[in-house]
């Protein structure tokens, strides 16, 4: 009996490389245009939003903190305050070295990682790999974003960073 359940976890994986945690998380706080808090399993968790990374607003050095990521702090903010979300996890990475869980987060039905990337508020992050599920979706709204020149794109000086950035990430 084990070795079949095994076998169909395994399968499972294959088929089925982004896990969706059955559920609504109550949004407890947003931390920055990237970082959440909610309420997981009866405890309090951070969830940086997979495949972005947005301007820092909220960083220790000071100085690492720019007005562009008080923008994207406040869009998050406007879309997740007093919400409850839906996360889904990649099979391969559920948390990162900080011990925050990795998750897509949707609010609404819309994916809010997507949502960032189309408003220019964040590239399509890549520096940790690719999405799994969304990678098209991803690259078609960086590029609009980019066309647009929205937020972060309209911005000389981050547009540069972020695509010297991406180049370091092996992705233009």
């Amino acid at each position: 009996m084990n070795r079949y359940r095994l076998i169909i976890s395994f399968l499972l994986f294959l088929t089925f490389p982004v896990l969706a945690i059955p559920g609504q998380y109550k949004v407890i706080r947003v931390v920055d245009g990237d970082t959440i808090v909610i309420e997981f399993n009866r405890k309090y968790e951070k969830v940086r939003l997979l495949c972005v990374n947005t301007p820092e607003s909220e960083h220790p050095d000071k100085k690492q903190n720019i007005p562009m990521g008080k923008v994207a702090s406040k869009y998050t903010q406007k879309k997740l305050t007093g919400k409850h979300v839906n996360l889904e996890f990649e099979i391969d990475r559920l948390r990162g070295n900080l011990g925050r869980l990795l998750a897509y987060v949707f609010v609404d039905g819309q994916n809010l990682n997507l949502d960032l990337v189309r408003q220019g508020l964040s590239p399509y992050y890549t520096k940790y790999g690719k999405s799994q599920k969304y990678d098209s979706e991803f690259r078609v709204a960086e590029k609009q974003a980019r066309k647009e020149m929205l937020n972060i794109w309209g911005d000389p000086e981050l547009t540069k960073k972020y695509l010297r950035l991406k180049s370091k990430w092996g992705q233009r």
